[in-house]
């Protein structure tokens, strides 16, 4: 692959994805850990025996992503974990949750515009998704989604920088706010991160996930302390990991904001 270049301003909030998807505002009464009969049976067959077999083999065969370190997870299959993942592609940020969390159902935390596309905002929520919400009610009953499902023995992933920069080999700074989840519940952390190797005979490169953990929150700090030395902690394991990534197919160089929007064009085609 040849490297391509994408320029950004805002190393928060700028996405990359190409989706371009309008959002639509999640409803106050949503449902989110499909408790109706019919959810709970689509969820069952749908997600337990007919996507995740085929993600396994997705993976394993097809993609061939290499899953380094799994022994960290022993022992912690039979309770509620939260999973914290760099967000550098499409497909495989979305399937590495069943496959960390196997046997256990995988949930994963997205944004708003994940079930706002026409016609399958029932599949995203049959595979797990629990989209944030805007408004202060219908944020606290996502909270006690997220509650509720740690309490299932559901294992959460997160991707904290939000946004997916394709092929990205390094860790970009996040946010906290996403470490009040296992704050709050005491529940177990791990993280994982996607690494990038050359390929001798191929010009797409090797995937390489490398598990870290688990990570606890510290009972003896005040609440933001705990929520911050948690993100610190989890923060450190992934850049220590990304310096593992030995070839770059995209470079993301910054531009102040005015001068971006000149490049768009080089932007898409990345």
């Amino acid at each position: 692959m040849k490297e391509k270049v994408v320029f950004y301003s805002d190393e928060l909030n700028d996405d990359f994805a190409g989706t371009d998807i309008v959002k639509k505002p999640i409803p106050e009464d949503y449902d989110y850990l499909c408790t109706g009969f019919r959810e709970k049976l689509r969820r069952v067959v749908f997600y337990g025996i007919i996507i995740r077999p085929i993600v396994l083999i997705w993976v394993k065969f097809i993609k061939r992503i290499k899953y380094v370190n799994k022994k960290v997870l022993k022992g912690y299959k039979n309770r509620g974990c939260f999973i914290y993942g760099n967000h550098t592609s499409m497909v495989p940020d979305a399937f590495n949750p069943t496959c960390v969390a196997f046997p256990r159902p995988a949930d994963i935390i997205v944004n708003s515009d994940a079930t706002s596309i026409k016609g399958l905002g029932w599949l995203i929520k049959t595979l797990g998704g629990l989209p944030i919400p805007e408004g202060f009610h219908a944020m606290a009953r996502f909270n006690d989604a997220v509650k509720q499902a740690i309490d299932k023995k559901h294992w959460i992933a997160v991707y904290p920088e939000a946004h997916i920069w394709r092929y990205y080999t390094g860790i970009r700074n996040f946010p906290s706010t996403s470490f009040a989840y296992p704050v709050k519940t005491g529940a177990p952390v791990f993280c994982y991160t996607l690494v990038y190797k050359k390929r001798k005979y191929s010009k797409r490169p090797k995937l390489e996930l490398h598990i870290d953990g688990p990570f606890f929150a510290d009972k003896n700090l005040p609440y933001k302390a705990a929520v911050n030395k948690l993100r610190n902690s989890v923060y450190y394991a992934m850049c220590t990991r990304a310096k593992l990534s030995n070839c770059q197919y995209v470079k993301y160089v910054y531009r102040a904001k005015d001068n971006v929007s000149t490049d768009e064009n080089q932007n898409k085609e990345a």
